[in-house]
């Protein structure tokens, strides 16, 4: 049991090392936001998030070795053996959290492909002098246009998306935005068909 107790309290040390790593860069994060710095509350929330989890474990960690002082190893390896469930409920967290978070990737991916089967990338051409402008309607229903203006790079961005049925585009009217509305109806496919007689525009 003596050997026991010791190897729970050097799980516990390294358990304070990584907590105190994460715990550091959890601090750094919680000023990611502008002005969050000035904020009373935020440095009360993230001293608490980096430091209560040391500071618990510190005196987790005390304990034992006061019981393994007084020569309790019984008593000290029950008290340590709270880092190994640390430990085994940090693995399990992750490995379900990377489980979940492999099937939503999965899933994410096979929607892509289905997508791309079913409604592949369109493109409406406007002819001006030296080119073409274009708007694209792409598989995941993303809407973005392509203005030709006689340099390397030429002007581009998006118009929004479209909705769920796919028949009407949710245009974002955004201050940078260099086609208008009322310009879609001057874009033509390949069939002949103007963008706004196949997309109805909100």
């Amino acid at each position: 049991m003596k050997v026991i107790a010791i190897l729970f309290m050097i799980l516990g040390v390294v358990c304070i090392f990584f907590l105190g790593v994460f715990g550091l860069l959890g601090f750094a994060m919680a000023f990611d936001a502008p002005g969050s710095a000035d904020s009373t509350s935020n440095w009360v929330f993230a001293i608490a998030m980096a430091g209560g989890p040391i500071f618990i474990s510190l005196v987790i960690l005390v304990f034992a070795f006061l019981a393994f002082r007084k020569e309790r190893y019984g008593r000290s390896a029950l008290i340590g053996s709270v880092f190994g469930v640390l430990v085994i409920g940090g693995f399990i967290l992750s490995a379900t959290s990377s489980y979940f978070a492999m099937k939503t990737f999965n899933n994410i991916r096979a929607e892509e492909a289905e997508n791309e089967r079913l409604y592949p990338e369109q493109r409406y051409l406007r002819q001006v002098e030296g080119g073409a402008d274009t708007i694209i309607v792409f598989p995941n229903r993303i809407v973005a246009y392509r203005l030709e203006v006689g340099v390397e790079y030429p002007y581009a961005g998006p118009l929004g998306d479209l909705n769920q049925t796919r028949d009407t585009l949710l245009y974002e009217d955004r201050p940078d935005t260099r086609l208008g509305k009322h310009e879609l109806n001057e874009f033509i496919d390949e069939r002949g068909k103007r963008f706004t007689d196949v997309y109805g525009v909100r």
